[in-house]
Formats: C-alpha cells, structure tokens, sequence
C-alpha cells in the first residue's frame, strides 16, 4: 500500500513538473532513493515510510506554492501611470514606417503600451543577437555570488592552461573583466573576422589563436569572442553549459518559458549573440535589473553585481553609449539609463527614475539613432 500510495505521489509530481518545464531528474531524485530502498530492503519501518512521505509531501506543497505566485505581466492604460497615450499613438505611427517589430513599454510594473506589425504577437520568438550578452552578463554574476567563480579578477588562463604554457605576455594579462568589458586587448572584432569566425571548427580556440594586440584594460574593442570565452569559462566552472545554467538559476525562476539558445560546434552555449525568446521574457530581464536582481522576493542576482553591471566600466572613446559588463550606458532627456541592444534593433531600455522598460524587436538595417528618438520621446513624457 505504501508503494502505490508512494508512485501516485510521483506521477503526479512528474505531471507537475512537465508543466512547468522543471528539469525532470531533480523531482526524480526526490522519489527514487525511497522507492529503491523499499525494492531492496522490505523490512522498511513504518517510522522510515512516515518520514519520506512527509518529505514528499512538503517537496509537493513547494511547487504547488511556486505556481501560485509565478509572476505574470498586467496591463493598465498609460494615464493610470502618468504618461498620456497620445505618445504611443503617434509612436505607433512611426513605427509603421520602419522595421520594428514588436515594441512593448512597461511602467511602475505594467505593461502600458504594445505595439505588433502584422504577423508578430506577445508570444512571437525573436533572435536577440548581441542583447544576448547582457544575459550571459547576468548568469556569470549568479556564478560568482554562488561561489563558482572566485571574482571577476580571475586570470582566464585558468581555465585555458594552453595561454599559461604558451600565450603572450599580454594574453597572459586578460580577466574575467576584460572580456565582460571588451577591453581584452584581442584582435577579433564582428566587422573583420564574423564569417571566418562561425565558419571554424572550433569557435574557442579560433578566439585563443588570435594575437592580443593592445594590454587588457586600455583599449575598447566590441567582440562577440569576448562574451563566447565567458560562455566557455561559465560551461567550465559550473559543469554545466550557460542555457542549462540559465535554466535552472534565472529562466525558471523568472518563468522565462520561451528561452531557447544556439550553440557553437563544440556545444558551448552562444551567449553572446545566440539567445532567442519572446518579447514578454525580455521585459522580465529589465525588470529583474530594475529591481536589483530581485524577484518576488528572491535574490536571484546579488545588487552590487547589477550596480556594476549598469555602471560605467569603460568610457568609450567615440559613441554615444559607454559600457558596463556587456551592458551599454548612456542617458535620455537628462536621464542615466542602460540598455541591452542587439543587431538589427534588439533592445532592452531601463530607465530606474521612471521605473520604466522598453523592449523593441526589429530587422533594422539602418542607423540605430532613431531608436534614442523614440526612447527620448517616451522619456520626455513621463511624469514624475
């Protein structure tokens, strides 16, 4: 009796899990060992039985309770929250005439403005492209505040050795900071060596064979090969690649249920350029840095590693954005804010004196200044 009483336990914890999208062999290894010792040893107490069903049954009450209080956007008119939707009316407009896709706009926590062209909807997958890197920014945060990165001051040579045995003094020099920030010191960039890159066998050791031409930490020099190092080092250090890691530290956590990554040949996670996820899921990414790694009252990323994120790291010698760890900084009406930004016009504004967020997906070919028009342009409507 206590067997079957036991298995119907668990096949209800695995529908629930399935539900959910929780990793099936953490629910599996709740049940297993109890199931395997009642098989093995029929001698089992009753004493022994009460403990592990009492444990089962708190294991149920926990997911029941995570469900009830997952986190779902509302939505609310834009006056409720300050701002007159006359803004968005003629935004809209504007809009019609580009290669926007999908524009949403949050305020004080709801969603007050959507814009869809034909044939996209909140539930439509968008290619992030480099917007990646603000997220594999997050998850190399999460690994250092559990302990399984020591600090953004680590030498990459230890997790390459081949750099301590045969690099140049300067590759010798590169941290974990200098890939956050670009400033590495490689001699790789998006422009001059993309298709070569993508095309190798060997994405990482493609990276590691390039010269390091500048001293780390001098020079700003934008390169995906940058994020794909962090990428290798996070597969490294946690055992597992940075979408298993994502999933289970801050896509589950956030209910972040469209995620889905690319990886390079060798089957390290491209965070730098390959994430991929609806519109709605990216809101969740500013609104955790909003709210300084929290959410729902759990910390999911510390505060001092969203404050250095979204801090100025580097002040870029040309632009109009400086950077923080793969994070771009720059202000609005006045206004500090940081943003995620990808090709072709992936976007992830936060503006913390609004409580403000804005997502927009594009396949923009242009020149990004009109993305600033309209962020100026919500920005300056924004009562206080």
């Amino acid at each position: 009796n206590w067997f079957v009483r036991e298995f119907k336990r668990f096949v209800k914890r695995r529908k629930i899990a399935e539900k959910r999208k929780v990793n099936f062999n953490e629910k599996l290894i709740v049940i297993l060992p109890a199931l395997l010792l009642l098989l093995t040893f029929s001698g089992c107490t009753n004493n022994a039985n009460t403990e592990t069903t009492e444990q089962s049954e708190q294991t149920s009450d926990i997911t029941t309770e995570t469900i009830e209080t997952q986190f779902e956007w509302q939505k609310d008119t834009p006056e409720n929250h300050n701002i007159s939707s006359s803004i968005f009316t003629s935004l809209h407009n504007q809009f019609d005439n580009t290669e926007i896709q999908a524009c949403v706009t949050v305020r004080d926590d709801y969603i007050i403005d959507e814009y869809y062209k034909d044939s996209y909807d909140a539930s439509s997958i968008f290619s992030l492209y480099s917007c990646s890197k603000s997220i594999t920014s997050a998850l190399v945060g999460i690994a250092i505040d559990k302990g399984l990165i020591e600090s953004t001051d680590v030498l990459i040579s230890e997790y390459f050795p081949e750099i301590e045995a045969n690099g140049s003094d300067y590759q010798k020099q590169i941290t974990i900071w200098h890939l956050l920030t670009h400033t590495s010191g490689i001699d790789m960039s998006d422009d001059a060596n993309w298709n070569e890159w993508i095309a190798s066998d060997h994405w990482v050791q493609y990276i590691l064979d390039r010269p390091v031409t500048s001293e780390p930490g001098t020079v700003f020099n934008y390169s995906t090969g940058n994020s794909h190092l962090l990428c290798a080092i996070l597969q490294e250090a946690t055992g597992m690649s940075v979408y298993e890691f994502g999933q289970k530290y801050l896509f589950e956590p956030l209910g972040m249920e469209s995620v889905q990554c690319n990886t390079d040949p060798q089957g390290i996670t491209d965070g730098g350029n390959g994430f991929q996820m609806n519109v709605y899921d990216m809101l969740k990414i500013g609104r955790l840095y909003l709210n300084k790694g929290n959410w729902q009252g759990e910390q999911i990323v510390s505060s001092d590693w969203i404050e250095a994120s979204t801090s100025i790291q580097f002040i870029r010698d040309s632009g109009s954005a400086d950077y923080g760890y793969q994070w771009w900084f720059r202000q609005f009406e006045g206004h500090s804010a940081y943003f995620a930004q990808g090709h072709f016009g992936q976007f992830i504004f936060v503006v913390p004196v609004f409580n403000l967020i804005i997502a927009f997906t594009s396949h923009n070919t242009g020149r990004t200044s009109m993305y600033w028009q309209f962020v100026n342009a919500i920005v300056a409507n924004c009562g206080s």
